[in-house]
């Protein structure tokens, strides 16, 4: 597959805040610090779509990103583990 325009489309904090174009999601999961954005970043082919930090437990939203309207990946952070 070839992914041509990836983008964030939202930080939610609330149900009601997410997209609800019914494309299918993938959820990625695990205790802070382990690498899922950079793991996003890596599938895309970019460099900071997906933001990294240095400090554990510094996504305290889900964040959806939206790839080319196909499918969204999904960041959920510690806290919903």
């Amino acid at each position: 597959m070839v992914i041509k325009n990836p983008k964030f489309e939202i930080s939610a904090v609330s149900p009601k805040q997410y997209p609800k174009t019914g494309l299918p999601e993938i959820v990625l999961v695990g205790k802070s610090n382990v690498g899922k954005s950079s793991f996003i970043n890596t599938m895309l082919n970019r460099k900071s779509l997906a933001r990294t930090s240095s400090q554990p437990g510094k996504t305290r939203q889900i964040n959806f990103y939206n790839i080319d309207n196909n499918f969204y990946f999904v960041d959920l952070p510690r806290l919903w583990i």
